[in-house]
């Protein structure tokens, strides 16, 4: 009884510390009414601990008491043991007779008999109530945390009414062999980053994104060398829109993001279900300031509000029921706690299905070329839409081919060599040939559970100048991508493949007239500014929990010919990701 009354007191205790400290962080975001229920359910837990206190602790007065008013019963004497005598009892003196009187007659011994105490009676319900109060103490921890989860759940990823705070963290361990045959082991942070979406009024957004670059690219020259960078944070993206196309179909934006040429949106987790990218982002994803403009047309005729919907979860079927079993085998019982509330879905209001951007961005900077916004343009025009085949989404659960979504766009850039990779490679180059502007069709389309894309980017004009050894090169870059993926247990809700649940991608890219050129450094003469030729990746991913991801790949790179530039080998990489996305 004593060790129940501590185990009691301590959670008690412990939960009127759970509940004031979780207090103030609802009240730093929740709003009025939610911190008032709060507060009212905190102060109702609180007179119940102290009721079940007080009555606890005249459970423990009434079985003391009990203790105390029971008396001792002597124990009988054993068979085996000898009986003794009684001891005589002593006499009190008698004054002396007087003639005549009778003799007085010799005092009777008079024998007490210890008279039995009543049997104490037993007190079932003295246990029963303990285990009232211990199930009643249960009830109350788990109504603690299901009023500190509706309240946070209320709030979701909002700092407050106007920011929106989201992120994502993932780390690399890989086994590769380059092109020189040498193999190598890594553990890197492949990626540290901060998003922030900032909504103060209903016609302006603001998105910022801070990333973790470890500097040691061209871009972040050290005095040690490129080898030998300085870990910092940099601002990666930093837009401002102003409009709504739901509304009005034209809107303004500026700041610094990636612009639009192919599929590359700087957002690696949302471009690809791979570790490693295609060469079609790795050669022309690009990075810049810029003003302009869009639009979408039509406008969505206005009406109501989308109704929520829950949708049902894609859950794991490999690593966590794998890890979940050998926690039983292993004798691990989880806690019994209640199911979580499914969280209704939003639908995504339709978007319009024709759209464009025309954007003037900041140029590359090169001695004797002067950039101006009229040969610094970006441009996108693009079709999207999609469909359910006129059927409810409870009757698609086995379909391979509906729901459909469809988004084809065709880019323009001025130049080429603006992206990041061909502008840290060939900047000492670009001073011979200027200008060389470029051309990108993209294709995304979903059927049911399969993912599918398509991507050409090439140079409309071809770049000739003299490298370091003397060569005379005549280069227009270009790559092509095709991308298959696919959704294990899959079901029509589904708003984006391979983003929960399990999944296996399969990507193919190719490159052109991208072997390299030869640079000459402090050191020697170099080959810069090449990639693969041909690049097979294979990739297999399991969302194990809400917001953490494990995937393993497979990469092969074929190099260009000896004739062309390269070294004519290839090479191979594994990869082991673990990402944590919120």
């Amino acid at each position: 009884m004593e060790s129940i009354a501590l185990i009691v007191r301590r959670t008690t205790v412990a939960l009127l510390c759970i509940g004031l400290c979780a207090q103030p962080r609802v009240v730093l975001a929740a709003s009025d009414d939610d911190i008032a229920d709060l507060k009212r359910s905190i102060e109702e837990l609180k007179a119940q601990n102290r009721q079940l206190a007080r009555r606890l602790a005249t459970l423990e007065g009434e079985k003391s008491q009990r203790r105390q008013a029971a008396p001792r019963v002597a124990p009988e004497p054993s068979t085996k043991t000898a009986q003794r005598e009684p001891e005589p009892q002593p006499v009190a003196p008698q004054p002396p007779t007087k003639a005549g009187q009778a003799e007085p007659q010799p005092p009777r011994r008079i024998e007490t008999i210890p008279r039995q105490p009543p049997p104490v009676a037993a007190s079932p319900d003295l246990e029963q109530r303990v285990r009232e109060l211990e199930m009643a103490q249960a009830a109350q921890e788990n109504a603690v945390r299901s009023i500190i989860a509706d309240s946070l759940g209320k709030l979701g990823s909002n700092i407050n009414q106007y920011v929106t705070f989201g992120g994502s963290l993932e780390s690399v361990t890989s086994h590769a062999t380059d092109f020189a045959g040498v193999t190598t082991d890594t553990i890197q942070l492949a990626n540290a980053e901060l998003d922030f979406e900032i909504k103060v009024n209903e016609w302006m957004r603001g998105d910022l994104v801070i990333s973790y670059d470890s500097g040691t690219s061209v871009l972040f020259p050290t005095t040690n060398g490129f080898n030998a960078g300085v870990d910092r944070f940099t601002v990666d993206r930093g837009t401002i829109t102003i409009g709504d196309v739901q509304r009005f179909p034209l809107y303004v934006k500026t700041g610094r993001d990636v612009v639009a040429f192919g599929t590359s949106t700087g957002i690696h987790r949302a471009d690809v279900l791979s570790i490693e990218n295609p060469l079609t982002i790795e050669v022309f994803e690009t990075r810049r300031n810029f003003v302009g403009f869009g639009f979408a047309v039509p406008t969505p005729t206005p009406g109501p509000p989308p109704q929520a919907y829950v949708a049902p979860p894609v859950r794991p079927l490999v690593l966590n029921p794998l890890v979940s079993k050998f926690a039983d085998l292993l004798g691990y019982q989880p806690a019994v706690l209640s199911p979580k509330k499914p969280t209704p879905t939003t639908p995504v209001p339709e978007p319009p299905p024709f759209y464009g951007e025309l954007y003037f961005y900041d140029g590359n900077t090169v001695e004797g070329i002067n950039r101006r916004f009229s040969n610094s343009m970006n441009a996108r025009l693009g079709y999207q839409t999609s469909g359910n085949c006129g059927v409810p989404y409870e009757e698609l659960k086995n379909s391979y081919v509906c729901p459909w979504s469809f988004d084809f766009a065709v880019d323009y850039l001025s130049s080429v060599f603006d992206s990041n990779f061909l502008e840290s490679s060939y900047q000492t180059f670009v001073r011979q040939f200027g200008q060389i502007p470029g051309l990108s069709a993209h294709l995304k389309a979903n059927f049911g559970p399969i993912l599918f894309v398509l991507e050409y980017d090439t140079a409309l004009k071809t770049a000739r100048f003299i490298d370091d050894a003397g060569r005379a090169i005549s280069m227009a870059p270009a790559t092509w991508q095709v991308g298959l993926g696919y959704q294990f247990n899959w079901n029509p809700w589904v708003q984006e493949i391979g983003q929960q649940g399990n999944f296996v991608a399969l990507g193919y890219s190719q490159s052109r007239d991208l072997a390299g050129v030869t640079l000459n450094t402090t050191s020697s003469l170099t080959r810069i500014g090449f990639v693969p030729q041909n690049r097979l990746i294979v990739t297999a991913g399991e969302w194990i929990l809400e917001g953490g991801r494990v995937a393993l790949e497979y990469s092969h790179d074929w190099d260009y010919a000896v004739s062309k530039g390269g070294t004519g080998k290839q090479a191979n990489g594994f990869f082991l990701s673990m990402m944590y996305n919120w």
